[in-house]
């Protein structure tokens, strides 16, 4: 039987590279019932990340999609990076 398993240091390069040739492999880069900060008219607010998916990111139950954050202004994992990104430039106003 087939089952889902974490990888780890164990697996070899070569099963590597299959898993992500052939999209098995992805980084999600928030945890899930964790904090986080939306920066929206250039103002950032905490926020409950719910789930994470491949096209999006559900925020306190609400569903983006990546771009549209990017538009929004970005979603960050700690209100300092999101004034940094504010303060630079980076995130939308």
């Amino acid at each position: 039987m087939v089952r889902s398993e974490i990888l780890s240091k164990k697996i070899s390069l070569q099963n590597l590279n299959l898993l992500i040739d052939t999209g098995h492999v992805y980084y999600f880069p928030f945890a899930l019932n964790r904090t986080a900060y939306i920066v929206v008219n250039g103002k950032p607010s905490m926020v409950i990340v719910s789930d994470v998916s491949i096209k999006g990111i559900q925020l306190s139950g609400c569903w983006y999609s990546w771009e549209e954050l990017d538009a929004l202004g970005g979603v960050y994992d700690s209100e300092f990076e999101a004034l940094t990104a504010i303060a630079n430039g980076t995130a939308k106003k």
